[in-house]
């Protein structure tokens, strides 16, 4: 079995032991910056996509892994278990180490670009929080984790560069075992949260993924941006899988999340 689908199976009916078991998932990776990837090939960018809109792709991903990396630094100092800590920074150096692959990858493409204004003003938001640090671990290794696993998904599917293939297939292995933590510790906490405060919680993250899912999609990827945003499910049926996710660790009832926020 891979470390990736163990990580999928885990269930918090064993707190302590479940993250102990993603911790010996984190020690035995082989992690992403350690693969042998081919830096001598030269990038094969889709021909229907510019060259700075292919770089502005890789600039998100980029910049997303280095503010998730901020979050753990912040969750690991306010989170209460040892085992949880240690998860956490284990995944702050996972995702600094991603954040360096995909700017060396930036370098290769030649093209100075900077992170999406909108989404890097979400991140600071996310990253300012200062209430329960719960609601950090399912905004960053739920929601936005999720939705970055998602993409590395759909990029190594889509996009024909060999080389951004390896890059996203070696670092979604981490990402997968990051969700899996932030779904395992989520569940207990909430678990343990009042009605009153969850309904908050749902509401503050169901906000969070729409903003990122709308700033992703507006992103000015150039002529040939319409092509990606075509292969996307519309946004409704996207939230519709991960509101299912927090539906199952019991942030809310199922069917009562979908929707855009105020519908």
């Amino acid at each position: 079995m891979s470390r990736m689908a163990r990580a999928a199976e885990l269930r918090p009916s064993e707190p302590s032991g479940g993250l102990s078991r993603i911790g010996a998932l984190a020690l035995e990776r082989v992690r992403a910056e350690q693969h042998d990837f081919d830096w001598g090939a030269k990038p094969r960018i889709p021909f229907w996509l510019s060259r700075r809109g292919y770089a502005n792709i890789v600039a998100d991903l980029c910049y997303g892994e280095w503010a998730t990396a901020e979050a753990c630094q912040r969750m690991a100092g306010l989170v209460p278990e040892a085992e949880a800590r240690a998860c956490l920074l284990r995944q702050r150096d996972d995702e600094l180490a991603h954040a360096e692959i995909y700017r060396r990858y930036l370098r290769c493409l030649g093209v100075e670009v900077e992170p999406s204004p909108a989404l890097s003003e979400i991140y600071q938001r996310c990253l300012s929080w200062s209430g329960n640090p719960l609601a950090l671990v399912l905004a960053f290794d739920v929601v936005l984790e999720g939705e970055a696993l998602r993409l590395q998904r759909f990029f190594a599917r889509r996009l024909p560069c060999p080389l951004f293939g390896q890059i996203n297939r070696a670092i979604l292995v981490d990402e997968a075992r990051h969700v899996a933590f932030g779904r395992f510790y989520g569940t207990m906490g909430i678990a343990a949260l009042p009605t009153g405060e969850r309904r908050v919680l749902a509401t503050w993250l169901k906000t969070l993924w729409w903003e990122c899912a709308r700033a992703i999609r507006s992103r000015n990827l150039g002529p040939g941006g319409w092509v990606l945003r075509a292969w996307h499910p519309p946004l409704e049926t996207s939230w519709r899988a991960q509101s299912e996710r927090l539906a199952a660790m019991g942030l809310f009832a199922r069917g009562t999340g979908n929707g855009a926020p105020g519908s």
